[in-house]
């Protein structure tokens, strides 16, 4: 005996497939997996093909959890919300803040403690704001738009180079700590990240060795003067779970020899990555709170 479709599966006017859901919320489409494989975000239907279409539901959903997650809440947590079991936590901001942009006032603190070169206000700013807020939240509002401006100052205006090698030296040593306060309590699968620019994008290597780390990912960081060709010997000596090579210009046949060679899959910034080429090399997201998601999703079926 046939059983009749449900009437919202046969609505083909109100599904969408996850090509058009990625499209319309930004979200690609590794993540939206995510969302529904490991944290149980979203539930679309399944056509009798295994393929997963969405309800007008769950692309509202979907952009809820944007919302929750630019606030600063982890995903992990998402879904309590969103299901009302708890209450959104307050973000609550320090009497110090008067305004209602807190970016734009932690802004104008770090830029004025950066000009007068003071280590200890610095990092006072800094404490609070990533009490307040996720560590990723805080990149992508504060320290990656103020690290990158005072980069390109110091190309027209040779004389304010102080300033970004003061805000530069600052966010390595206080990442640095952060990352091996984290690394230490880390017992999840164990990841090899390297940075192949050099001091171009060594902040930005810190900032994802800690997204990782407090992940609970074991990470083993490379950031200096490191290429492809020095990797054989430490891929010899230590098993890795997954390799995370952040460059602009990655050998990409030289990354797929040593996937094959040693049976990690592979993940790249920096160059876009096919990934139908090759399932072993995926593409990093550029957004830090996303990574992790992904590195779970691929991580979990992982077959090299």
């Amino acid at each position: 005996m046939r059983t009749k479709p449900s009437t919202e599966l046969t609505n083909a006017a109100a599904l969408f497939p996850i090509g058009t859901v990625s499209e319309q919320t930004g979200v690609n489409s590794v993540t939206l997996r995510a969302w529904e494989r490991r944290y149980g975000l979203i539930k679309p239907h399944r056509t009798p093909k295994g393929h997963r279409l969405y309800s007008e539901h769950d692309v509202e959903r979907v952009k809820q959890v944007l919302v929750l997650l630019e606030q600063g809440i982890p995903v992990s947590r998402v879904r309590d919300v969103l299901d009302n079991r708890v209450a959104p936590p307050a973000l609550r901001i320090a009497s110090s803040v008067e305004t209602d942009d807190p970016w734009r006032h932690y802004r104008q603190q770090m830029v004025r403690f950066i000009h007068k070169m003071d280590t200890r206000l610095l990092e006072q700013t800094f404490n609070e704001a990533v009490s307040l807020y996720s560590l990723e939240l805080v990149a992508k509002k504060l320290l990656q738009p103020l690290y990158h401006d005072l980069a390109q100052q110091q190309q027209w205006l040779s004389a304010t180079t102080a300033d970004y090698a003061f805000f530069h030296e600052f966010l390595c040593a206080r990442l640095s700590s952060r990352y091996l306060q984290h690394n230490s309590r880390a017992n999840g699968k164990r990841l090899l990240l390297v940075n192949t620019q050099a001091t171009t994008k060594h902040v930005e290597t810190l900032l994802l060795a800690n997204t990782l780390s407090q992940h609970g990912y074991s990470v083993s960081l490379l950031s200096h003067y490191i290429t492809l060709e020095h990797l054989p010997l430490v891929l010899e000596r230590t098993a890795f779970s997954a390799l995370l090579v952040l460059g602009d210009a990655v050998n990409l046949a030289q990354l797929q020899s040593l996937i094959a060679l040693y049976h990690l899959p592979a993940f790249v910034s920096g160059s876009e990555i096919n990934s139908l080429a090759d399932q072993h090399l995926h593409n990093l997201p550029s957004e830090l709170a996303e990574v992790s998601q992904v590195l779970d999703l691929v991580l979990e079926t992982a077959v090299v």
